[in-house]
């Protein structure tokens, strides 16, 4: 997991707490030396010289720490309201957009239906740019507010799950060995599974995928999610651990870098095995339970 950034309020917390204790020692420093150094203890010339330079030094040292002070405490207030801003203008976005795509995949399917175009390429083309657009939109969302978002921890049961991703797949024929019951957030565990199912077909033009269920340690299970695709010929390892920098404008990585760091979030792991023209294989572990 890469390290998050501090909050905007912490922020603001710690510029207020190192100018507190800055001011504070220099000027202790300050009226210690003015006091030590006093004309009236002073008996000689060079000491007086010494308290008129520590009390100009001083005051112009002072007067900078206390400019400064002030300045970052307002520039990291204004940070944090522009940050707060920020937020609030791509979720009020982000919404608007996932309503219009909700609507235009909506119309498309009716369309479809209306039309009776239901094997018309064009038309199933169409309705899988949408579906795909949704998907990279709810991958940019989820990504960017990973750090501050918490997760929810619920018992899920996966064939529910897939229930719920199969009229998005139509074309995937998804078997499942066994049920599951997994302990996580719903909604990012529906994320996974949709970047993994759309990865199969998408990448590897997959028709079929299986999953198989097994235990994996006390209190945890792995699900092997395998489908008849070409399979993945670059490097395993960069998979899920950075945006990869791909010529296929169709995807640069985001899914499966967000899949695993939302099995992170949850406690779980993921991990891939691939061999060219034998399909490409998931390995997921859960925290969860079979029944």
């Amino acid at each position: 997991m890469t390290k998050s950034f501090l909050k905007p309020h912490i922020k603001t917390a710690l510029a207020i707490l190192w100018f507190a204790f800055t001011f504070s020692l220099v000027g202790w420093w300050w009226v210690y030396f003015l006091l030590k150094l006093s004309p009236e203890n002073a008996s000689l010339e060079q000491m007086r010289t010494s308290h008129r330079m520590f009390a100009w030094e001083g005051s112009i040292l002072l007067a900078a720490i206390l400019f400064g002070g002030i300045a970052l405490v307002i520039f990291t207030y204004r940070d944090q309201k522009r940050h707060q801003r920020l937020r609030f203008f791509f979720s009020t976005f982000s919404h608007d957009i996932k309503t219009s795509i909700a609507r235009l995949r909506l119309q498309a399917e009716v369309l479809e239906e209306d039309l009776n175009t239901t094997s018309h390429p064009v038309m199933k083309r169409l309705i899988q740019d949408i579906q795909r657009l949704d998907l990279q939109l709810e991958n940019s969302l989820l990504l960017a507010n990973l750090e501050a978002g918490q997760l929810l921890k619920e018992q899920v049961s996966l064939s529910d799950l897939l229930s719920s991703l199969r009229s998005e797949f139509s074309e995937l024929t998804v078997e499942l060995e066994r049920e599951a019951k997994i302990l996580g957030d719903r909604r990012a565990l529906l994320s996974v599974l949709r970047n993994l199912l759309q990865n199969s077909v998408l990448h590897g033009k997959a028709t079929t995928v299986k999953i198989r269920v097994r235990p994996h340690g006390e209190g945890h299970i792995e699900l092997v999610i395998q489908d008849d695709g070409l399979g993945f010929k670059g490097i395993l390892k960069k998979l899920g651990s950075e945006i990869l920098m791909s010529q296929d404008v169709r995807s640069n990585g985001i899914g499966l870098l967000l899949t695993k760091r939302l099995l992170e979030k949850m406690n779980g792991d993921i991990w891939f095995e691939s061999k060219e023209n034998e399909g490409f294989k998931s390995h997921i572990e859960l925290e969860g339970t079979l029944p």
